[in-house]
């Protein structure tokens, strides 16, 4: 495998799976480019950003600045966020949330891609989260093209993710917007631009991670309001409103023309 004229891209992966709804998000941060011929690591001037978003967040809503953003618990008012110990209260929950989101526009132009699948869904025989994974998978695969390579790093606890991901260096059958490939309904184009290992990290340490769990939950609550099962008071409180807030240059607008929110349905 040859480095790209692109670079390198880390694609840091979050989940969110309870049935029916299984998803999957990526955001995207360049790790090296080429600037006036030289290869330089960017990637340090992204995490830089990523410190002072998390900065501003903590300053304008009174939030401990080390502890972890995490969807599901800033919305169960847990984790004692507040400066004082305490939990936030539900408005100044989604609040924090919808700033959050709001505010990350400092990765580059289409970074953030999710999909996912439902109970009825089946992609190249498999169901579930592996399904979401792997329409993930092939949207990435055609983000990087010809121009990039690309390292994975999952959210860890989830070792088994790292095993759908090496099949999918070697084999990745995509379909074709066209309606297919000649005489063949889809081609294998695997994760080749990818190195065989992925790797597992703690979001603890992650800001980007978090960044993908804030997106990856709150495009279920929005699923779940379509379907109605999301739960009223939910609604009220503007949780299934959340996944629009999402900055909107942040989002691959390429990924998907099935939805104008751009959530890849499998």
């Amino acid at each position: 495998m040859q480095l790209r004229d692109g670079g390198i891209d880390i694609y840091y992966i979050d989940e969110s799976e309870r049935f029916p709804l299984s998803l999957v998000t990526s955001v995207r941060v360049p790790f090296l480019r080429q600037i006036d011929g030289v290869w330089t690591f960017v990637w340090q001037s992204y995490l830089d950003k990523a410190i002072t978003w998390r900065r501003n967040l903590s300053e304008a809503h009174n939030i401990k600045s080390r502890v972890e953003l995490h969807g599901y618990e800033i919305l169960a008012h847990r984790g004692l966020y507040l400066k004082g110990g305490q939990n936030l209260r539900p408005d100044q929950a989604t609040a924090l949330y919808t700033d959050a989101l709001q505010t990350i526009d400092f990765l580059p132009a289409s970074s953030i891609m999710t999909a996912f699948a439902t109970d009825a869904t089946e992609l190249m025989g498999h169901k579930g989260i592996k399904a979401a994974m792997l329409g993930l998978f092939q949207r990435i695969r055609r983000q990087c093209g010809e121009v990039t390579n690309g390292i994975i790093l999952f959210d860890d606890g989830h070792p088994d993710y790292v095993s759908h991901y090496r099949k999918a260096t070697k084999f990745l059958p995509t379909g074709s917007m066209h309606g297919g490939w000649g005489q063949q309904a889809t081609s294998n184009l695997p994760l080749d631009m990818f190195p065989k290992d992925a790797n597992l990290k703690s979001s603890k340490f992650s800001l980007f991670l978090q960044i993908a769990d804030l997106v990856v939950y709150s495009a279920r609550l929005k699923l779940e309001a379509e379907r109605g099962v999301l739960k009223q008071k939910r609604v009220d409180r503007g949780h299934s409103q959340l996944y629009d807030q999402l900055n909107h240059e942040a989002k691959n607008h390429a990924s998907t023309n099935k939805r104008n929110d751009r959530i890849i349905p499998v």
